[in-house]
């Protein structure tokens, strides 16, 4: 008797933390919709060389979509212009603590021929 009462409170406990650990992705897959959907009003976005043309939220990550002219005046290396994303990302309050939430910005970069130039995801371990 002793063993199906605990066996049923491990059960309960298990689904407990199933239902808990769903209830968090959905929040996160939400969150990530809502920070697309909201980056997506102000596009396309440019600055430079570089342009946002679209942000759309898959699962947890935001899915950013840019353009970058190598062959505009001051354009700097692919690396970079990558580079210096990533730090801006990191060191901004508000993209830091969706990272730290757990989203993720999936940035793809290609040039103005279409040919992808970056296919990166940060995350908050990227920032560390």
């Amino acid at each position: 008797m002793h063993k199906i009462i605990i066996g049923l409170f491990a059960t309960a406990i298990i689904s407990g933390c199933a239902s808990n650990e769903r209830e968090q992705q959905k929040q996160l897959e939400a969150l990530a919709n809502n920070r697309a959907t909201v980056l997506s009003t102000g596009l396309p976005l440019e600055e430079g060389p570089l342009s946002i043309m679209s942000a759309r939220a898959k699962g947890t990550s935001i899915e950013l979509m840019m353009i970058y002219n190598q062959e505009a005046p001051g354009a700097m290396p692919v690396q970079q212009v990558y580079n210096k994303t990533l730090s801006d990302y990191c060191s901004n309050q508000e993209i830091r603590s969706n990272l730290d939430l757990g989203l993720s910005y999936a940035l793809k970069m290609r040039n103005h021929r279409g040919q992808l130039l970056v296919d990166a995801l940060i995350t908050a371990q990227s920032c560390q």
